[in-house]
């Protein structure tokens, strides 16, 4: 059905942007040469907090990854991005986003947007290119690794903006607000297994593991359980392009008590806030900083099993050229504030901490063809770890240090 499902939705975009005939299809795809010591995958049941383990080092598909962007009309543009892992999802190639966006011209300094469909909330300032993707590094920070996983927009978001640099003003700004469904088992993987440092995003369709979980259950992380509409509001500036702050604020606003036989659990109410902001002082320097704060839970009828929840990053890049260096520092953390069980690590709640660093090199050689190199450090603390369930058991180490290493070689048209 997800097969079906993900082939329809594409062909409908296709089909309605031809209708005008503007259109503009791009792909890319990378292959990487992986070495990594961390600790299993997620995606295999385990608590690694890495997209790769040793057990998938070697010669890898990083992604292959298709963007379709086309006019239905001067003002209505139909979007669809979608990706293959090769790591035997449900589907072989499947969607992340897929949208309407009606811009239409405007008569003043103020301009309406509407975008409709499944997309991502306007909260990165770090994935920045077609596909939901980084130019900076392979590897996303935590925070955008969480959202890649777990946050999606089905439903409608409204812009307003203010558009004063078009009209002899220093800054443009920009209101948005949306309304969706299906996004209420957000918040099962920082429960399950707190936060992650990989570039895999969670497809439309797809299944995916939460590590940690007793039976590595594979679970559907876009499901609308109680039928009631949660939302996200934001506001924006960019002050002559070389300033740009985002404010955000989430919830989903999920009822406590359903529960779906579909992700074998209840829905999570999750909330948070964020606040990002990016400075580019030269045409080589590129600094961006961004933090998230919020609480998710679950229960039946009271938040038996509730989550704080934080991220942070900074990230300086720098490009001359055909050549791009960069760097981030991750700091991140969730913390068990309640609980209906009795906790297995000394009496004490479940939750992770850490800390990453990233560093990436880039080599543009043409148009199409780029050449990569990052190493990741994670040091982290996972009270789950010490559980038999994790492969562990009494004694052993909460704690680890997980280093990851690829080079890819990425071809783009």
């Amino acid at each position: 059905m997800g097969r079906l499902l993900t082939a329809a939705g594409f062909a409908a975009a296709v089909l309605l942007a031809r209708v005008a005939g503007a259109a503009a299809f791009d792909w890319s795809v990378d292959l990487r040469a992986v070495s990594s010591d961390a600790g299993s995958s997620r995606l295999d049941g385990g608590l690694g907090k890495l997209r790769f383990d040793p057990q998938h080092a070697g010669l890898r598909l990083g992604e292959a990854r298709f963007s379709y962007r086309g006019d239905v009309t001067e003002t209505v543009r139909v979007a669809a991005d979608g990706v293959a892992y090769g790591d035997h999802d449900v589907n072989p190639i499947d969607l992340t986003e897929l949208y309407a966006d009606w811009r239409p011209i405007p008569r003043s300094i103020w301009r309406s947007r509407l975008k409709f469909g499944a997309f991502y909330p306007e909260i990165s300032l770090e994935n920045r290119k077609h596909g939901w993707d980084s130019p900076y590094t392979l590897t996303w920070s935590a925070l955008d690794t969480w959202v890649g996983e777990e946050l999606r927009t089905i439903g409608a978001e409204y812009s307003l903006d203010w558009l004063g640099r078009s009209n002899g003003h220093a800054f443009d700004v920009s209101l948005n607000a949306a309304a969706f469904g299906w996004n209420d088992p957000a918040g099962t993987v920082i429960a399950a297994r707190g936060w992650g440092l990989t570039d895999r995003q969670s497809t439309l369709f797809g299944r995916f593991a939460t590590g940690g979980h007793p039976l590595a259950e594979r679970t559907l992380f876009y499901d609308d359980m109680d039928k009631r509409a949660g939302y996200h509001a934001g506001l924006s500036g960019n002050y002559r392009g070389l300033l740009e702050l985002h404010a955000l604020h989430y919830d989903n606003r999920a009822s406590l008590a359903p529960y779906s036989e579909t992700i074998d659990d209840t829905t999570w109410r999750t909330y948070f806030d964020s606040l990002g902001a990016r400075w580019t002082p030269t045409v080589e320097l590129t600094l961006i900083a961004q933090w998230l704060h919020g609480r998710t839970y679950a229960g039946t009828a009271l938040p038996v099993n509730a989550w704080g929840l934080h991220a942070e990053f900074l990230l300086a890049s720098w490009q001359r050229g055909a050549l791009r260096y960069s760097a981030r520092y991750d700091r991140f953390g969730s913390q068990q504030t309640a609980s209906a069980f009795l906790a297995y690590v000394n009496n004490v709640y479940f939750g992770d901490r850490g800390h990453a660093w990233t560093l990436c090199a880039a080599r543009r050689f043409d148009r199409h063809w780029s050449a990569l190199l990052e190493g990741v450090e994670v040091h982290s603390w996972v009270a789950q770890r010490t559980l038999p369930v994790a492969g562990n058991g009494p004694g052993a180490n909460a704690n680890a240090t997980e280093r990851q290493w690829q080079l890819a070689l990425r071809y783009e048209r």
